[in-house]
């Protein structure tokens, strides 16, 4: 056991060594996000503000769906979706991408999902902090709830962390995966109450929705944003858990990987 957390404590401090590469690439992947764009950084905010304009006109003009403020409810459950989805599309190709530069040089290998996880939180605070000045306008009650939410953005990234790290081994053992995600998180976001609430759902099948881990990241959200109520206690809990399970399960899975990932390339 002493053998195993020596090597956990070394593996730490050769993260900490190349903190410096770590923060050069988080900063290049912001960067080169937006660079020859003519809105630059600004896209952080029109990209969830399209998608939620046109969604909320589909489903609360056209199909009619009877909530209250729609556009303030599905900001809520978009943010999270945001961040668990590019962490699959763009973490699971982080050592892909970067195939060049792992046959060249040492670097842990470890740092090119974590600049990948970083850079899309960033991404994510910029783009909410925007649309929440947006949202206030549209009618987003400012209550005494929405002081959980640096707690709600911290399970969330623990757990898309996790999310990131066992994506980008899979998609380097598993290259259809980059293809499949796509059709996967296209059924997923239509079986998460993201466009709709549990209510909609009927109570025989609630226990199934209940089973996909983004149902409790998505109320971590909506209820400081949406209800103005702290979000329930035993959702608290399952989404903390969660994220707790999957980032210690990415962390394993990649530094037992981690060295034989080379030869999957």
């Amino acid at each position: 056991m002493g053998s195993s957390q020596l090597n956990l404590r070394q593996y730490v401090g050769e993260l900490w060594a190349f903190r410096h590469v770590l923060t050069q690439m988080v900063s290049q992947q912001l960067t080169l996000r937006y660079r020859r764009t003519l809105l630059g950084f600004l896209w952080t905010l029109v990209n969830p503000l399209l998608t939620m304009t046109i969604s909320a006109f589909v489903f609360s003009m056209i199909m009619r769906l009877p909530l209250k403020n729609f556009v303030i409810f599905l900001y809520a459950g978009t943010i999270p979706w945001t961040l668990f989805s590019a962490s699959i599309t763009q973490g699971g190709g982080s050592i892909l991408s970067n195939e060049g530069l792992i046959k060249k040089i040492y670097i842990p290998r470890i740092i090119f999902p974590l600049s990948i996880s970083i850079s899309l939180l960033v991404d994510t605070l910029l783009g909410m902090g925007a649309l929440f000045v947006i949202g206030i306008i549209l009618g987003i009650n400012l209550s005494a709830a929405l002081f959980f939410l640096p707690v709600s953005f911290l399970i969330l990234y623990v757990f898309c962390l996790g999310v990131t790290l066992l994506s980008s081994v899979a998609f380097v053992h598993f290259r259809d995966l980059n293809h499949l995600s796509t059709v996967f998180l296209q059924a997923l976001y239509y079986l998460t109450p993201i466009i709709y609430p549990p209510s909609f759902v009927s109570p025989r099948y609630l226990t199934w929705f209940e089973l996909n881990p983004i149902f409790y990241f998505v109320s971590l959200f909506r209820g400081p944003i949406y209800e103005s109520a702290m979000p329930s206690s035993r959702y608290i809990l399952i989404a903390a858990l969660i994220s707790i399970i999957t980032c210690w399960a990415g962390l394993e899975l990649f530094r037992r990987r981690e060295a034989r990932l080379i030869f999957r390339l």
